[in-house]
């Protein structure tokens, strides 16, 4: 029996690294692999693939592309990156074996499938970087089974070159790597491997010079896997350090002779010992988990499951992206002014975060202007997000495009964005179904969404600001009134601000006409509050009795406590109220 399991010792550890890692990027990263999946787009069309193969790195771009679009499939995320990271793992196994066979060394093994973990928690890197690293691996494998020196010379002159298009700077490392090993060995004739680090050195420095590659950081190290437009995190270089460093220690152990079984056994022991103590101090050092939250939210509103998303948004929220999700899933529910102070809201950002040029932040925006009926500026932020996303675009934001250009009998434009999405695998049948959109007027507008949408758009050109969305927000709101989110955002955004004039304004304005013909419940509290002084107004409004009887017990609660305020009372049992939010927050 234990000879069976030394046996196949290669494949028992490489179950179980894939096991370990998927049980634990699905139980932990559920939702990032499907975030992942909304930045990245590949498509099947020859000019695509064309195009990324002839750069630098673009056939591990292209097979990482090829792989993320698989995201979008629950557990396909954690399931793909798990056996990416085993194929490190094996390959870094197979590699340390070819110069010391007689040894286990497992923390060795696992060093560089730990350190490209850590990247792929950071949604900003692409597994672009951990193909190219396989690809590396395979090809040090291959040029340490060459026997003859001299066949070893030709090989890697030949995969320098075909290293660097395929896999880019990983093929500076592959060059230094097997110039390392012919030193550390002593094998005669050693300095003709210098020829082949500055070939690396020079085909980076060409494709600079040739603006192929825009900076020397990008032809030399691992930054061209990370979203170029941001600076790569130190541990980005983890496993371009640990690859060299394996190799000069196993190297180094080759001359030994086997270990006796006992001693073997207690290495091994105290090497998965090191392996889970590295991993529990390190993965939360790197492991983003504050984001899952928003993932999570994110992906509920991108399937639409708004009562999911107001479910796991209750209690304490500190957060604006949160407050956004939420106060945009309670108007596609029609609850935002009934509901919106039955959460623990803070102010006007809840209901529109700033824009901070982030493609996730655009993203959320353009989701909200289109619940809200801002078609313009959903179509804008819609466009930001598209040309800012890591990938060549987000298939999200593309689905956008095209509903807005469809709103606007922009027929064209949406024929052409279809045209990308039909050569998706995931979206071409959203886009087929689209079609009977497209120069067909009467079916826009018997659409539920489209159609909606569509009756809400301005008479008038006008530049919009979203800075300033109030006169958008109304300008819908006076030109479809049936859509109750365009008022609603306005009148819970004055009151988030506490500004009781523009809110009365609005109350003058449009109260008993067909965009406001009756308030919602928090409009009714901010009412008595505007008019605490005056209650027949309260008539006038229709303020109901049961908010009426409720206010009276919450003043009669403050004023019996008015030097020493009861605000855990207060909010304990009128937590749910404006007039909760406006005293104490």
């Amino acid at each position: 029996m234990v000879a069976d399991i030394m046996k196949y010792r290669m494949a028992l550890w490489g179950g179980l690294l894939f096991l370990a890692l998927a049980l634990f990027l699905q139980g932990t990263n559920a939702y990032h692999f499907l975030f992942i999946e909304q930045n990245q787009l590949f498509l099947f069309s020859g000019s695509y693939m064309g195009e990324r193969v002839m750069v630098p790195g673009g056939m591990a771009l292209l097979v990482g592309e090829f792989l993320v679009q698989f995201f979008i499939v629950p557990y396909a995320g954690a399931v793909i990156t798990a056996l990416l990271l085993t194929g490190v793992g094996v390959l870094t196994t197979l590699v340390c074996k070819r110069i010391a066979p007689a040894f286990s060394l497992c923390l060795f093994y696992f060093l560089p499938v730990l350190s490209l973990l850590f990247m792929h928690f950071n949604f900003n890197y692409r597994i672009q970087g951990t193909v190219a690293f396989v690809f590396l691996l395979f090809f040090i494998y291959l040029y340490l089974s060459v026997a003859v020196f001299r066949y070893r010379l030709l090989m890697a002159v030949v995969v320098v070159p075909l290293l660097f298009w395929w896999g880019g700077p990983v093929a500076c490392l592959y060059a230094f790597c097997v110039f390392l090993w012919e030193v550390l060995n002593r094998v005669r004739g050693w300095y003709w491997m210098l020829p082949v680090v500055l070939e690396a050195v020079l085909i980076a420095c060409a494709n600079v010079h040739a603006a192929i590659v825009s900076e020397y950081k990008f032809a030399f190290l691992p930054d061209i896997y990370f979203h170029t437009r941001l600076a790569a995190p130190f541990c980005i270089y983890f496993s371009w350090i640990s690859l060299p460093v394996i190799l000069a220690g196993v190297s180094l152990l080759r001359g030994r002779g086997p270990e006796k079984k006992k001693t073997q056994m207690m290495v091994d022991a105290m090497q998965v010992l090191l392996i889970i103590g590295l991993s529990w101090l390190s993965i939360p050092v790197y492991n983003n988990t504050k984001s899952v939250k928003l993932k999570q939210l994110d992906y509920y509103t991108r399937t639409r499951q708004w009562d999911k998303v107001i479910e796991n948004c209750e209690g304490r929220l500190n957060n604006y992206l949160y407050l956004c999700y939420l106060n945009m899933a309670l108007a596609e529910k029609g609850m935002l002014a009934d509901k919106a102070f039955t959460f623990d809201q803070r102010d006007v950002q809840g209901l529109f975060i700033p824009w901070n040029k982030t493609a996730s932040a655009s993203t959320l925006l353009s989701d909200v202007h289109f619940t809200a009926g801002t078609v313009a500026i959903a179509q804008e932020k819609a466009f930001e997000s598209y040309v800012s996303s890591l990938g060549y675009g987000n298939p999200r934001m593309l689905q956008r495009l095209v509903q807005t250009n469809l709103i606007y009998g922009e027929y064209p434009v949406a024929e052409k964005y279809l045209d990308i999405l039909d050569k998706t695998f995931f979206y071409s049948d959203w886009a087929k179904e689209h079609r009977k959109f497209l120069y067909n007027d009467a079916e826009v507008e018997k659409d539920a969404v489209l159609g909606e949408k569509r009756k809400g758009l301005p008479e008038a050109n006008y530049l919009s600001n979203p800075d300033l969305i109030e006169k958008d927000l109304l300008s819908v709101a006076e030109q479809y009134p049936a859509n109750r989110n365009a008022i609603e955002y306005v009148g819970v955004g004055y009151l988030l601000m506490k500004n009781l004039s523009a809110f009365e304004n609005l109350m003058n304005n449009y109260y008993h006409t067909d965009v406001l013909p009756s308030l919602p419940v928090s409009f009714q509290e901010a009412v008595i509050i505007l008019y605490e002084a005056n209650p027949a107004i309260w008539a006038h409004y229709n303020v109901s009795e049961s908010i009426i009887r409720r206010f009276a017990d919450f003043k009669g609660l403050i004023k019996t406590n008015r030097e020493n305020p009861p605000v855990a009372e207060a909010i304990r049992l009128f937590g749910d109220t404006y007039w909760c939010y406006f005293m104490f927050k």
